[in-house]
């Protein structure tokens, strides 16, 4: 039916997809800027500051970006809900009727079917709930705190650009060759893409080593153009 929820899965669900989608924007951005950088020739300290304010401001964008897309979802919901109560208290047998037909084309009839529609009406709170979920043709109407789902990107798209970013807060201010730490950030990044792919896994259900495969191919197509570009940059 059409009001059935596994809360454990779509919660689970919900907060796997904000961590991978999270940590594939913090690794592949972050990744990409770091190969214009080097493709520049930037020195080692200005490439930190400037992956260290990309992290920053891409992490507060992805964030605000969660918050303003699940408060406005939830707004239209909302919305709904209430234009649904004033139909059914201006219009009560045309919106029984309506649930009616909806529980028609479920397979419900004669009798049960009446006693379906009786029920469910009985209750304004899930008469509302019903006619709202078949309009917007979703499963759930409950949504989780914006502010719990930011902060879960903020910290997924930071997790993200870790990968490419620590290598060269760690080695900073150690005398090593520019080249060698590039390659070394390069190196731990590509564990990074991979493992951001293969947790798509739990969210689309693709195999986990084409997924990794694929979100490898993403990031070094990123890296190779911003690269090239980083090359055409005098400095």
């Amino acid at each position: 039916m059409a009001t059935y929820t596994d809360k454990f899965h779509l919660q689970g669900g919900e907060l796997i997809r904000q961590i991978t989608f999270g940590m594939n924007d913090g690794v592949v951005s972050i990744f990409a800027l770091l190969a214009g950088l080097a493709g520049a020739g930037l020195e080692p300290k200005n490439i930190v500051i400037t992956l260290l304010a990309a992290t920053v401001a891409g992490a507060l964008s992805m964030a605000a970006g969660e918050f303003i897309s699940s408060k406005s979802e939830a707004d239209y919901y909302n919305h709904e809900i209430e234009q649904e109560s004033l139909e059914i208290k201006l219009c009560p047998e045309i919106e029984k009727e309506e649930l009616r037909k909806i529980y028609r084309n479920k397979g419900f009839e004669g009798e049960l079917l009446d006693q379906v529609v009786d029920h469910l009406t009985k209750d304004k709170e899930n008469w509302v709930r019903e006619m709202v979920i078949d309009e917007l043709g979703v499963t759930e109407i409950e949504h989780s705190s914006d502010i719990k789902s930011s902060l879960i990107i903020f910290v997924a798209f930071i997790l993200g650009a870790c990968f490419p970013t620590l290598p060269y807060i760690f080695l900073i201010n150690v005398d090593v060759d520019p080249i060698f730490l590039f390659k070394m950030a390069t190196f731990v990044t590509v564990g990074g893409l991979f493992l951001a792919g293969a947790l798509k896994k739990y969210v689309t259900g693709v195999n986990w080593l084409k997924s990794g495969v694929e979100m490898l191919a993403v990031g070094f197509f990123a890296f190779s153009i911003s690269y090239i570009i980083g090359l055409f940059i005098p400095f």
